[in-house]
């Protein structure tokens, strides 16, 4: 990957001489991920290690926490993209491509000791748990507290203009944004730190106002069992979440389900999003009708495949019938 930028960063830690000793954390910026802007990237497990132990150094027990993901949008299957923290002085990124194990991200996320202020954790931890086994511990998420005190509008970013005066984010910008390509746009990065920027600010207001309403024990309670509740597996049986799937009869169900696993395996060997080796009311249409012409079947495919690739993809779909025709 070709170089974007460099520079130097520093962090001070506590309890230093006058002299103003310095533990500096020198490293050459060769991820692409940004440029130019005052944010500390962390791209290895010694650097990890070191920002955890300034967060100590600093008596520093409480973060705040957001990830951005890949979700089978830009490429096949999910992924962790990026890290954003803002610990109250800094803002830091750690960036997951420059790790070949994910044994470091279970350093920050895993350590029981640091409280993680999130927004709707729910999806983020299941990422993380689903894909890299990782368990975020000691989670203080603020979703509860702004259901319970019952915001017409939920969105983080609709809270924060009501309660701090932060103007809303333009979000749809940013909800099909590839945070799998590197350089990340200034403007994405920007949007993504935004997250988390303004939580412990917001965590104040909140729970200021839920003492106010004899709502902070209900909260706590909420919490907890966000925390304590059991994390669903979004990797099986994905087929049942498509749009039109109840409608479809227990043989129709048989054949979306096998037509499924074939795009499903094509898709992994292309490292494309199942949706581009063949839409969804494309597949639903195949389960529904014994439609076994090429011509017909290839009308779901995407047009830039080669012509092999159709040929195999044409080929395991057709076989579909008779297949699920002997399970019957």
């Amino acid at each position: 990957m070709p170089l974007h930028g460099s520079w130097q960063y520093g962090l001070s830690v506590a309890g230093t001489s006058s002299a103003g000793k310095e533990q500096a954390w020198t490293s050459r910026h060769d991820s692409g991920i940004l440029e130019g802007m005052a944010i500390t990237v962390l791209k290895d497990t010694q650097a990890i290690e070191r920002y955890l132990e300034d967060l100590a150094n600093r008596r520093v027990n409480t973060i705040a926490l957001d990830i951005e993901g890949e979700f089978n949008l830009h490429c096949y299957g999910e992924h962790l993209c990026l890290v954003q923290i803002f610990d109250g002085a800094r803002d830091i990124i750690i960036d997951p491509q420059s790790f070949e194990k994910k044994t470091p991200l279970k350093l920050l996320f895993e350590k029981r000791d640091l409280l993680k202020i999130m927004y709707d954790s729910a999806s983020d931890a299941a990422l993380l748990h689903n894909v890299y086994g990782i368990s975020i511990k000691s989670i203080l998420d603020l979703r509860p507290a702004v259901s319970l005190l019952d915001y017409e509008k939920q969105h983080l970013s609709h809270v924060l203009s009501e309660e701090l005066g932060i103007p809303p984010v333009k979000k749809k910008r940013f909800q099909r944004y590839n945070w799998m390509k590197r350089p990340i746009d200034q403007d994405a990065l920007e949007y993504a730190m935004n997250d988390v920027r303004h939580l412990f600010a917001l965590e104040r207001k909140l729970f200021q106002k839920l003492s106010q309403m004899n709502l902070f024990d209900t909260y706590i309670l909420q919490n907890l069992m966000i925390q304590n509740g059991t994390i669903k597996n979004n990797q099986t049986d994905r087929h049942k979440k498509a749009k039109g799937y109840s409608r479809l009869n227990r043989l129709e169900k048989i054949r979306f389900k096998m037509l499924f696993a074939v795009r499903d395996r094509f898709a992994r060997q292309l490292n494309k999003p199942p949706h581009f080796v063949f839409n969804n009311a494309a597949l639903l249409a195949l389960s529904r009708t014994d439609v076994r012409a090429a011509e017909q079947i290839e009308k779901g495919m995407h047009r830039t495949f080669s012509a092999s690739v159709k040929a195999g993809l044409l080929r395991e779909l057709q076989s579909v019938w008779a297949e699920a025709g002997r399970i019957t």
